[in-house]
């Protein structure tokens, strides 16, 4: 088995979804670089994108996040939480009507 440096595990991670464990804090985002002593991550937040620089130096940890929630076209969830609300907003409704 050949030796991986953090530079081709990275670059294996390039355009998906990662964590990033650091000294300093967790990061999630997409993996959008790797330059030779800084990664370059989009975090999505509640609000807005924002770009990041993480120093190489200061990672412990980078790997794959899968998302296991599906997104639906504004980014919410569109999972079994819209049904059970659906299902009580009908009961409801169709007694007031």
């Amino acid at each position: 088995m050949t030796e991986l440096n953090f530079h081709q595990v990275a670059h294996e991670l390039l355009k998906k979804e990662v964590e990033v464990v650091t000294l300093q804090g967790d990061f999630t985002g997409r993996l959008l670089e790797v330059g030779r002593d800084i990664i370059v991550i989009e975090s999505r937040g509640r609000v807005r994108s924002r770009v990041l620089a993480i120093r190489i130096e200061t990672i412990v940890a980078i790997f794959r996040v899968e998302n296991i929630i599906p997104r639906g076209p504004f980014g919410f969830n569109q999972g079994p939480f819209e049904d059970s609300t659906d299902h009580h907003h009908e009961s409801s409704s169709s007694s007031s009507h």
